[in-house]
């Protein structure tokens, strides 16, 4: 792979050729689709939440505050939260972005439910004390899904196009646990990813060092590397080191906060959790999907349909 070595601040970054800088020429419809993800009060969170973010440390990751990550979505099952459960990141009123291995493999797919605002699975309201007062989350809300599409490379038994879109069966109301994240739109965000050595925030409900899923939402911060020789251009890898995404949060966002379209900072998603080593922290390799590798197509299949 072509790149560049790159020194800065005392820290050597390694900058790799990106599959796309760019997204092409767009047709009417999808320069649409465009302007209304451009536009789009994405990344931001509410005014509700305290200033002073409250997180406790957990062994490998922690604890995600309460409405601090507001994009987050869970797919689960009704009446089993264990099987086939994934994560996804809400990213307008109807579309959820998630992997595409989250539906394809899983036995009763048809089931999947789409769960936005949530925070602890196990507990029916969540809170916390801030400023001697008490905050809660307004209560979570469930959707079904009304189509998903699957990229039309994704296979099951290959690595690589692990990426899909889930359309809702009716548009979300954004609240202040309800908010979309924002994509990779700009050119200058379209080549973040270029660079090896880059920050990010992984997070999900997915299994812990304890080798149980989480109740909890997780966060964990991680850095990406250099992928083995033989791995799909598609993926960002990171080492898995001691703190790494594992079973359960797949499809859920790798996101960092950035300057969008030249104004205040916003999170921008950057990858998707897609696959791994077990166990899960021995600094084996993790993999997400590039983002900024399938914006373009993102909006592509965006544009078929007649609202976001």
């Amino acid at each position: 792979m072509n790149g560049l070595l790159v020194i800065f601040a005392g820290f050597i970054f390694y900058q790799i050729t990106p599959i796309r800088a760019e997204i092409p020429t767009l047709t009417p419809r999808e320069n649409i689709v465009y302007q209304k993800l451009k536009k789009l009060d994405c990344g931001t969170l509410s005014n509700a939440i305290p200033v002073q973010r409250l997180r406790h440390r957990v062994t490998n990751g922690r604890r995600v505050s309460l409405m601090s990550q507001p994009w987050m979505a869970l797919l689960f099952i009704p009446g089993d939260m264990d099987a086939c459960r994934c994560g996804g990141t809400l990213i307008s009123e109807r579309f959820v972005l998630t992997a595409a291995h989250c539906i394809k493999l899983c036995n009763n797919s048809n089931a999947l439910r789409v769960r936005l605002g949530e925070h602890n699975i196990t507990s029916s309201e969540d809170c916390i004390s801030a400023d001697q007062k008490q905050l809660c989350a307004p209560p979570v809300e469930d959707f079904e899904i009304d189509q998903t599409v699957i990229h039309e490379r994704f296979s099951p038994f290959y690595h690589g196009y692990d990426i899909a879109l889930l359309r809702l069966s009716q548009g979300v109301v954004f609240k202040d646990h309800i908010r979309p994240i924002c994509l990779p739109l700009t050119a200058e965000l379209l080549e973040y990813t270029t660079v090896l050595g880059q920050s990010y925030l992984a997070m999900g409900w997915g299994q812990t060092e304890e080798l149980r899923l989480a109740d909890t939402l997780m966060e964990v911060y991680v850095n990406t590397e250099q992928c083995s020789a033989d791995t799909h251009e598609s993926f960002l890898c990171t080492n898995g080191d001691i703190q790494d995404t594992c079973k359960g949060d797949s499809g859920g966002p790798l996101a960092w906060q950035s300057l969008y379209f030249g104004s205040a900072r916003r999170q921008v998603q950057f990858g998707i959790t897609s696959w791994g080593s077990w166990p899960c922290g021995r600094g084996l390799k993790a993999y997400y999907t590039n983002v900024t590798t399938f914006m373009f197509w993102i909006i592509e299949k965006l544009a078929e349909f007649p609202n976001l």
